[in-house]
């Protein structure tokens, strides 16, 4: 026999003076559970019993395998009961059968095999005459078949609690027991259902047998009263009286279903409730469970918000083997039910990564709950925030349309609150749909600067600046123009910055000047946004106009004026333009941006003291470049022109083209140059000696240049000492190893360069605490007048 079977058992009992045993097995049979067998489940009858089939029993039972059996006398045979059983580890055998419902089924043998080996019996075994539809009938046939099946029910689904106590059965009929049986194990899922243990029929009463156990009247004695002993449960079917039974929760929901829908529907609504508490690890289905199982099974709705709430809750903890359908199903199921708002925002958290079309619906249906409130007087505050999700272009228009129709009717200072909440839903709103109210909203603003609002927080924020933009722009050229502008300057101008260009239109021109004003980054992003202006040098006068928006409040800054000038067309530096600049310029300090403005301006400067100094820096500057080029300058004498403030200026260049150059050419051009450049040259290789942000290599060849210069024969007394000062300091704040790379560096140039620099170190070590006016100089001159 092929495919997964049940063991198959027959069992003789000869009577009393023959224990009797197993007349035969199926091939594999194990001992362990021919023992269970033979101590649970073999065919006692009744003593009214007079043999035939009248005398059938069933018993089933589960200890580590289940076991279920039916037994009789032999036919023909007072002495001899024939027990026939099945059993099985693996509980999926049973397939949707309840054990109960194996009573009279066809296959169970009546008579021993011809042999010591039995055949085995096929999973998924065919029922007996109790299938769903057949019990169900009977018991809607029954009086109070609701009520009794329902106490029934809620006996056997309490044996698997810590309050279970053992159902007994009292009546004549063996089958009557057994539809019972068969009708409330339907309702319990299969596993907890193949836990329920039963004899039918037992001698006595059991203390330690299953949780239920059949007796036949005359055998049960006092054991038949109903609610003689809270231990037990007492059915007596031959009276109709029972014990008092409290339904379970699972009870309640099962049982009216069971009976008024499709019973093979509520059947397999049992089992997937029983799946997902299962898959969410809970030990019994709860409410929820339940209810998904009746939406998904039955096509139930919920009618009240309780249980939509219980839905709700299930999807929010969906088991995994929830599919997209199910999860779909019942939020349709909750949909029907007409959620409020909580119940929609917690719904649309839930399923916004689900199915679209249906997460779309909810999403809609929360928007219109809440556009609804805010329309009757809500904040429109949101309590959270929604996941993202993207709406598909049909569900975006529905949705806009509803945001739109309620921006047309609200009043202009209620838009920002209805248009946040646009915002938390994702939805664009069109303000071209609310002309109306747009433009209502735009003059409210208009006239409440200090409103605090923040179009950043609109989905359609760009469209209603505009709109403000073109309010203020009239407004500006009206009679509010004067508080207009002041609005603009002290609060207007952060909103309409990022979109300045055009110097020439007012509100642009008092927005430049505002952010200009402010400072920071918006001044540099209010001075990036007029170059592009500048450069259109076929507009008349924009250079001027850009000029005068930008710096109506705060005057330019050297870097911002060469920022302008540097790519600005010569059309376009009109004379009046360049008037304005070298009134700006006229207040700051000479320095190097200071003259490279002064030499874009140059050909509109008409004042000599100016004109003069552009002169001198043109000869330094030449200076410079013969000495890049090829460490050669031009006579000296040409630098005596040049004023110390034009050296100082430019003396961070010079210094470095002078640690660039070959240091040879370096100090005989610092030495020819005179001393107003030797003045600044010692300072400036201070500064560099002292610059942590450069390389340590730069610093040594400052401090070696320096030392060259300060040797050089044809250098002043004077300047001797303030490049030996300047030395003096510098060897006081470092050690010997800053000393030693020095001296690399000075016998690159020369063997006697490095020993000059260590017999100078030596002879500064040993000064005497009356300090000389100028040691190296005096050390120096010792040197020459040996030589």
């Amino acid at each position: 026999m092929g495919g997964p079977a049940f063991e198959s058992l027959y069992y003789v009992d000869r009577g009393a003076a023959d224990e009797g045993g197993f007349q035969a097995v199926s091939a594999g049979t194990g001992e362990e559970t021919k023992a269970l067998v033979r101590r649970s489940v073999l065919h006692t009858a009744p003593a009214s019993d007079s043999g035939g089939r009248a005398g059938a029993s069933l018993s089933h039972v589960f200890d580590g395998v289940y076991v279920t059996a039916r037994g009789a006398r032999l036919a023909g045979d007072d002495k001899h009961r024939f027990t026939h059983a099945v059993a099985t580890a693996d509980s999926a055998l049973y397939g949707a059968v309840r054990p109960a419902q194996l009573w009279d089924a066809p296959w169970w043998s009546e008579q021993p095999a011809p042999s010591a080996e039995c055949d085995a019996v096929a999973a998924e075994p065919q029922p007996g005459p109790f299938g769903i539809e057949e019990v169900r009938d009977w018991v809607r046939g029954l009086p109070d078949g609701e009520t009794r099946l329902l106490a029934v029910h809620s006996a056997l689904d309490r044996l698997h609690g810590h309050d279970a106590a053992q159902v007994r059965f009292v009546g004549a009929d063996p089958a009557e027991i057994v539809r019972w049986l068969a009708a409330a194990t339907l309702l319990l899922p299969q596993e907890m259902a193949l836990r329920v243990g039963f004899r039918i029929y037992a001698t006595g009463p059991e203390p330690g047998g299953p949780g239920v156990l059949a007796l036949h009247p005359e055998q049960a004695g006092r054991f038949a009263e109903p609610g003689a002993d809270r231990n037990y449960v007492v059915f007596d079917l031959t009276t109709g009286r029972h014990s008092a039974v409290e339904p379970t929760e699972s009870g309640l929901h099962w049982v009216p279903r069971f009976l008024k829908a499709d019973p093979y529907d509520v059947v397999d609504a049992v089992e997937l409730a029983h799946l997902f508490a299962r898959d969410a690890k809970r030990r019994r289905a709860t409410l929820a469970d339940r209810l998904v199982g009746g939406v998904l099974m039955c096509g139930e709705s919920v009618d009240d918000r309780a249980d939509a709430i219980e839905l709700v809750n299930w999807l929010e903890h969906a088991p995994s083997s929830s599919t997209t359908d199910a999860l779909e199903r019942v939020t349709e199921a909750v949909m029907a039910a007409g959620p409020d708002r909580t119940l929609l925002r917690r719904l649309a958290t839930t399923v916004h990564s689900g199915s679209g079309a249906m997460a779309g619906q909810v999403r809609y249906a929360l928007l219109w709950a809440e556009i609804d409130e805010f329309v009757r007087g809500g904040d429109g505050t949101q309590p959270g925030t929604l996941p993202e999700r993207s709406w598909t272009p049909e569900e975006m228009e529905k949705a806009a349309s509803l945001v739109e129709a309620a921006a047309g009717g609200v009043e202009p200072q209620r838009l920002d609150p209805l248009l946040r909440l646009a915002a938390s839903f994702g939805v664009k709103p069109r303000p071209e749909r609310f002309a109306a109210a747009a433009a209502r909203f735009a003059a409210w603003w208009a006239d409440n600067p200090a409103a605090g609002m923040n179009p950043d927080r609109w989905p359609c924020g760009a469209e209603l600046i505009a709109l403000l933009r073109k309010e203020l722009a009239s407004r500006l050229e009206g009679p509010d123009a004067g508080p207009t502008a002041t609005a603009i300057r002290e609060r207007w101008w952060r909103i309409f910055a990022p979109a300045i260009s055009d110097p020439f239109a007012p509100l642009d021109a008092a927005v430049a000047a505002a952010a200009v004003e402010n400072g920071d980054r918006s001044r540099q992003d209010a001075i990036t946004a007029m170059l592009g202006p500048l450069r259109e040098a076929d507009r008349p006068g924009v250079g001027d106009a850009v000029w005068d928006a930008l710096f109506a409040h705060s005057g330019p800054a050297l870097e911002e004026m060469q920022r302008l000038f540097a790519g600005m067309p010569t059309a376009t530096l009109s004379e009046s333009l360049a008037q304005k600049a070298l009134s700006a310029l006229a207040g700051s300090e000479v320095s190097a941006l200071y003259l490279d403005v002064l030499r874009l301006l140059v050909e509109h400067v008409r004042d000599e003291a100016l004109l003069a100094l552009w002169k001198e820096d043109g000869t330094l500057r030449r200076w410079l470049t013969a000495f890049r080029r090829s460490g050669e300058t031009p006579p000296p004498a040409e630098l005596r022109a040049v004023s110390k403030k034009v050296f100082a200026a430019r003396g961070p260049a010079i210094v470095d083209a002078l640690l660039d150059g070959e240091r040879a050419k370096a100090v005989d051009a610092v030495v020819r140059a005179g001393e107003q450049l030797q003045q600044v040259v010692v300072g400036e290789l201070a500064a560099a000696w002292d610059d942590e942000a450069t390389t340590t290599e730069r610093r040594d060849r400052a401090v070696v240049l320096a030392f060259l210069i300060g040797w050089a024969d044809d250098l002043t007394p004077t300047m001797r000492a303030d490049f030996d000062k300047a030395l003096e300091d510098w060897a006081g704040a470092h050690g010997q190893a800053d000393y030693r790379r020095v001296s690399r560096l000075l016998r690159a140039d020369g063997p006697e360069n490095a020993a000059v620099w260590h017999e100078w170190l030596r002879e500064l070590s040993k000064k005497t605490s009356r300090k000389p006016a100028s040691p190296v100089a005096d050390w120096l001159l010792g040197r020459r007048r040996d030589r």
